[in-house]
């Protein structure tokens, strides 16, 4: 399995540490971790200005900081979803 390059991460955008940004869910009895409904909805609203005008700078990087953790996010449940179906093999 070849592990893709991630960014170093300078910081978190404002609205990922309120309690519940991350959900865990159960996908065939693994965990997955996922942005919470009030998180997705923020990055569609940003997604959405983003089209009709440019975003402010500070929007900018928080719309960057979320691709980037969505990169974490989707490699921790690449790896441990990987884990899981090589032990039960």
């Amino acid at each position: 399995m070849t592990i893709p390059l991630l960014p170093k991460l300078d910081r978190l955008p404002a609205s990922l540490p309120i309690n519940g940004a991350v959900r865990i869910g159960l996908e065939e009895g693994i965990p997955i971790f996922r942005a919470t409904e009030t998180v997705q909805t923020w990055i569609e609203e940003l997604l959405v200005k983003q089209q009709q005008s440019p975003l402010s700078v500070e929007e900018g990087q928080e719309l960057d900081c979320y691709e980037k953790i969505d990169d974490y996010l989707s490699l921790g449940n690449r790896a441990v979803r990987n884990i899981f179906l090589t032990q039960n093999q």
